[in-house]
């Protein structure tokens, strides 16, 4: 099956890459998730995925950032998110929150085909050329509709019974219907400039994925787009949602997070591989991001 776009790997939940998650596979590119917060992730730090994913909150708070949307879902609500779109989602203190997720690839419902269905929506959607609501909630128009048709395709995906395989893609396909029908999915065109903004963002973002060891400034990452110093902060936080320091150390201590829990190697060493010259700064981020040090991360991890 091909694909549209080229799409950078990424390492299971790292903020900076697209993921190296499989949903699905090359002839069924589906997945569903059901997940618990804490239990089965505390952040889901910001990245993306040429998938298209639908969400169901099945219970409890989260706070949530699609694009350049950021809001608190709480039970009942429906998250869109479109191909390529940078999301996360964090941990409430003392709230569970649980979701179901259903993950696939336009590609599946036809986006490469040449038909009339193909052309005008499934592949402005899969190019990011359509507008997308990211939020549904229980009072808006058409919900009850729409969240029936997601559980539906939810359950035939979970049942595999005898031709799921053709009732799955019918499913979707009538949930994307409802949800243009319903003016979730518009056909108002994104301007060039959301689009220019979207490519810029991913190469600054592949930029710090492969340099995240070394040591980098904002004057450096400003020159790959062009931008002053000053004018670059302000695209990265309007973009991202944080300051692009904190993105980078971001970055940087998930990474160290993944080596203290999967490998026996000295603490030091792994701040400096890293990207962390001053082992006094990696403790103080690492307190800040997980509420432990990194020896008390890995004894609660090993």
């Amino acid at each position: 099956m091909g694909r549209a776009e080229e799409m950078p790997a990424r390492d299971g939940v790292m903020p900076e890459q697209h993921e190296n998650v499989s949903h699905g596979d090359i002839l069924l590119p589906v997945n569903s998730y059901h997940c618990t917060v804490p239990d089965t992730y505390t952040e889901l730090s910001l990245h993306w995925h040429e998938e298209m994913e639908i969400t169901l909150i099945r219970e409890g708070l989260s706070d949530y950032r699609v694009g350049q949307e950021a809001f608190r879902a709480s039970a009942g609500d429906i998250i869109l998110v479109p191909p390529v779109t940078l999301h996360s989602a964090t941990e409430l203190p003392g709230e569970t929150m649980v979701s179901d997720s259903l993950v696939f690839h336009l590609d599946y419902l036809g986006a490469s085909g040449q038909d009339l269905s193909a052309s005008r929506y499934l592949r402005p959607l899969l190019h990011g050329h359509l507008k997308t609501a990211v939020r549904i909630c229980e009072d808006d128009p058409d919900y009850d509709s729409i969240r029936a048709a997601f559980l539906s395709a939810l359950s035939c995906f979970a049942g595999r019974e005898a031709f799921y395989e053709l009732q799955l893609k019918e499913r979707l396909l009538y949930l994307l219907c409802l949800l243009f029908k319903a003016g979730y999915i518009s056909d108002r065109k994104a301007v060039p400039a959301d689009r220019e903004t979207r490519q810029q963002l991913k190469s600054v973002l592949r930029y710090i994925g492969d340099h995240y060891p070394e040591h980098m400034t904002i004057a450096e990452l400003a020159s790959l787009l062009g931008f002053s110093e000053s004018y670059f902060m302000s695209f990265f936080r309007r973009s991202v949602g944080m300051s692009c320091i904190r993105y980078i150390n971001e970055v940087r201590i998930r990474k160290a997070a993944e080596a203290l829990e999967s490998t026996a190697r000295p603490v030091m060493e792994i701040a400096m591989d890293s990207g962390f010259d001053n082992v006094s700064y990696f403790n103080l981020q690492f307190r800040r991001r997980f509420g432990m040090t990194p020896r008390e991360f890995r004894a609660v991890k090993t």
